[in-house]
């Protein structure tokens, strides 16, 4: 395990230092603010240059990384990406936590990169010229900074999904993102599982026939939250930097519980709604609607049984598409099935699509169902193989070619989720207008 040097302060973020880091573009003109604290304007002060990327990788060149952000699924793409590729090292490791940061370091030196630089500061790591890629596995209130100050670095980056905070921050990492040529994989790892795509081929062929419903589920039974002043944090933790991004108003002392369980918190995300909706919408999108997001959507959800969530629990949403509805629907209390379902239903046939792979079934009409259950007419087993994804992400960082979930499907895949929280919020209908960028709720 590489040694640490001495430790130095943690820099104090104040508004205007954020405002002013130096990575990004100017605010986005939004016509109308999107709701529940979508934000309207990019974060960012005074527009800056890219920097060209630091090398063209060839074939034997090995690959250099990064990560920000080493918390459980950061540290799970260092073991994968190490388990599976020879000629990848990670060289540094940036979280504001220490026990992630030591984490991540022993997941590194137990896979052969034991020469790792530790950095509580993303900008120290980004400074590092040898660094090809950066791994951003932080919160998704961070992911706009972390990806545009990383491709304005001249790193390749594999964001985790789902890719934005807010619709508005979202349009902003695209275009900040496409004045470099850099190469962004977002982390929706379906879109490299050779079932789905399998599956998406079999519906071009038409088996389903034309489709006028398709339903999203997922379903686990997940524990209450503990109480904050029952966690205990195990090392140094830079509170001011996690909530930085925040406006002024928004922040608060330390909250032990906001650190550890953030995703249930809406300052830092858009709870379950953004966080696994984001692949099952994305695949919706892909099949069904050439990825681009649904033009309304209403949703209707609460906290009804877990002790501690701010984000709802349990929810369902409806999503309006030119040619079909869709819904998603989630709750955290029940785990029957287990795990998530897509349900595509068409005049000629229905898909089924979870982790066991896709089963094509046909119409069976008109009173078949009274006599028997349909047996299958395609069936596609196989797993969700996270691996293939990075593994692309790698390969379009020596070839230069797009990978397979760009920035444009990330955002165009959780703009759809935005929406829907946006009509949690307001409690009616929420609408996407023309720009891609303007919600309205009409009554």
């Amino acid at each position: 395990m590489p040694k640490k040097g001495p430790k130095q302060p943690p820099q104090r973020w104040s508004r205007r230092r954020f405002l002013n880091a130096a990575a990004g573009a100017g605010a986005l003109a939004v016509a109308g603010r999107a709701l529940a604290g979508q934000a309207a304007a990019s974060p960012y002060g005074q527009s800056v240059a890219p920097r060209p990327g630091a090398r063209v990788l060839g074939a034997n060149d090995r690959i250099l990384l990064g990560i920000i952000g080493s918390g459980g699924m950061g540290r799970y793409h260092i073991r994968s990406i190490l388990d599976n590729h020879k000629d990848v090292e990670f060289v540094a490791v940036c979280d504001i936590y220490e026990p992630n940061r030591d984490a991540g370091a022993k997941d590194c030196a137990d896979r052969g990169s034991t020469n790792v630089k530790l950095f509580n500061e993303h900008e120290k790591l980004l400074e590092m010229k040898e660094i090809d890629g950066v791994v951003v596995g932080s919160p998704d209130h961070w992911h706009e900074r972390h990806l545009i100050d990383s491709v304005m670095a001249g790193k390749d980056v594999y964001c985790e999904k789902p890719m934005s905070w807010s619709i508005a921050q979202g349009a902003n990492m695209v275009r900040q993102v496409r004045r470099t040529d850099r190469i962004v994989q977002i982390g929706m790892q379906r879109r490299s599982t050779p079932s789905v795509i399998e599956a998406k081929k079999i519906i071009d062929d038409g088996f389903l026939g034309e489709v006028s419903l398709v339903r999203a589920e997922w379903y686990w039974s997940v524990e209450h939250l503990p109480k904050p002043e029952d966690i205990k944090l195990g090392g140094a933790l830079d509170w001011e930097r996690f909530q930085a991004p925040l406006p002024p108003e928004k922040r608060h002392p330390l909250n032990p519980l906001k650190f550890k369980a953030w995703r249930y918190f809406w300052e830092y995300s858009g709870g379950n709604m953004t966080d696994q909706g984001t692949h099952l919408m994305d695949v919706i999108q892909w099949y069904f609607n050439d990825s681009k997001p649904p033009r309304a959507a209403q949703e209707h959800g609460a906290v009804y049984q877990i002790r501690g969530y701010e984000t709802p629990d349990t929810f369902c949403a409806v999503f309006e598409y030119p040619r079909f509805l869709a819904t998603w629907t989630l709750t955290y209390t029940n785990n029957w099935h287990n795990g998530w379902t897509i349900w595509a239903q068409g005049r000629n046939g229905t898909l089924k699509l979870d982790d066991g792979g896709a089963e094509f079934y046909e119409n069976i009409w008109p009173d078949g169902w009274r006599e028997k259950h349909p047996e299958p007419r395609h069936k596609l087993p196989s797993a969700l193989r996270v691996d293939l994804h990075e593994t692309n992400w790698l390969e379009c960082m020596r070839t230069r070619k797009e990978p397979n979930a760009p920035v444009e499907i990330g955002h165009q895949a959780v703009s759809a989720l935005h929406l829907a929280n946006a009509a949690h919020h307001a409690r009616r209908r929420a609408v996407l207008k023309d720009d891609g960028l303007t919600i309205e709720t009409p009554c």
